[in-house]
């Protein structure tokens, strides 16, 4: 099984090559993947830096495979191809596609060059996969598999497809992607010269969940917007090693993640526990997840979606929480049209796992902290915080009050 990872710069590459050095891990089961602004989604690498970090190779000998997995229109694209025809590409391993005519212009015009293909944002089915590997013949070097397989599918897509199969064991989780630059407008950034080359960071909330702190990033390919939490499979490796999965990948670009290079790769290695390294998840700036990886079917989702726990529209139904700060308060929204709620109602709170508790309703507030008497419809109150309450759970009065 290969450790892959990610090298933006030659003090990262150099790092890399000292770990090969002392033996940390073999350079046979290293692959490091490279790139630039121009034809990679996130690197921050220009041209310049990436001809230097080639050149140093010379010395290393790494295995480096180059990232071209942007999406752009024809003018962009000929740019692009033009500037990947201008590489040495006898100096990569293989080169990571995702752009369908990236993959077929590489096909066409390097058919020495072995393909990595990109397949995270889709072909999560059998035949799809087969119908590429097929396509690629002999140049397929490797698919790239969505985070939304669970071990189930990585299991039998590893025993039965013949090419080498790769997945993130360690990084964000990215869940939209616009070609249009939408922070800009709201950051009111300034138009100048080298507008595209400007990044820009924040953080996101949903307006249709009680969920906040999603990570977005804007750069010169678009808008991207990330999981509240971030995938984490580093108890499976040995799992994932057993099933046969050819490569497992480090994403460690963001948040500085790059200083747990040497505890990913002592865990690779066999060297130390998932246990022994617990600072991993404690410094990560946002929670982790194992995503689908647990999950052994399909529509448990849709089991979820039918809840009539978070479905029932009782006489005595008088709204959902929407929200809840821990050890703080909860945010109750009023959805019943003939019910309000009154300082000293009783309540009685259904969590989406059928749990049941009971509420004593003698102080509320209404959002900007000002205390209330009563609420109605559509308005957002502040209850008292309750363990075990989550978003999504349905609030009921016992004793109702039709007045």
């Amino acid at each position: 099984m290969k450790f892959v990872t990610y090298a933006e710069n030659t003090t990262q590459l150099e790092e890399l090559s000292i770990l090969v050095e002392t033996k940390r891990i073999a350079v046979s089961e290293l692959e490091v993947i490279v790139g630039t602004t121009a034809i990679s989604r996130f690197s921050e690498n220009t041209v310049a830096g990436l001809e230097e970090m080639i050149a140093l190779n010379q010395k290393f000998k790494l295995p480096l495979v180059l990232e071209w997995d942007v999406l752009q229109q024809e003018s962009l694209f000929q740019k692009n191809a033009e500037l990947v025809s201008r590489l040495p590409l006898h100096e990569f391993k293989a080169i990571r596609l995702q752009d369908p005519g990236a993959l077929n212009l590489v096909k066409e015009k390097f058919p020495w060059l072995k393909i990595q293909l990109i397949l995270e944002n889709g072909n999560h089915n059998y035949t799809g996969l087969t119908r590429w590997s097929d396509f690629l013949g002999l140049q397929l070097d490797r698919l790239v598999l969505s985070n939304e397989l669970s071990r189930e599918h990585l299991s039998k897509y590893a025993a039965e497809l013949k090419t080498d199969l790769e997945v993130l064991v360690f990084g964000r989780i990215l869940l939209f992607y616009s070609p249009r630059m939408l922070l800009s407008p709201i950051r009111k950034v300034e138009v100048q010269k080298n507008i595209q080359d400007l990044n820009i960071e924040a953080y996101g909330t949903s307006e249709e969940s009680p969920h906040a702190g999603f990570p977005l990033i804007e750069n010169r390919h678009g808008t991207f917007m990330f999981n509240v939490k971030d995938l984490y499979l580093l108890d499976h490796l040995e799992e994932l090693r057993s099933l046969n999965i050819g490569a497992v990948r480090f994403d460690l670009r963001f948040d500085d993640s790059f200083g747990h290079l040497e505890n990913c790769i002592d865990l690779f290695e066999k060297r130390i526990k998932p246990e022994d390294i617990l600072e991993i998840k404690a410094e990560h700036p946002r929670p982790v997840i194992k995503g689908f990886y647990n999950i052994n079917k399909t529509d448990v989702l849709f089991t979820k979606l039918k809840n009539k726990r978070i479905q029932r529209q009782d006489d005595n139904y008088i709204g959902e929480i929407v929200d809840v700060e821990r050890d703080q308060q909860m945010a109750l929204l009023i959805k019943s049209k003939h019910l309000s709620l009154k300082s000293g109602d009783q309540l009685q709170l259904v969590t989406p796992e059928g749990k049941t508790k009971t509420l004593g309703l003698n102080i509320f507030s209404d959002t900007s902290g000002v205390g209330k008497e009563c609420a109605t419809t559509n308005e957002v109150v502040l209850l008292p915080f309750m363990s075990g309450v989550v978003a999504k759970t349905q609030v009921y009065l016992i004793h109702k009050d039709l007045q």
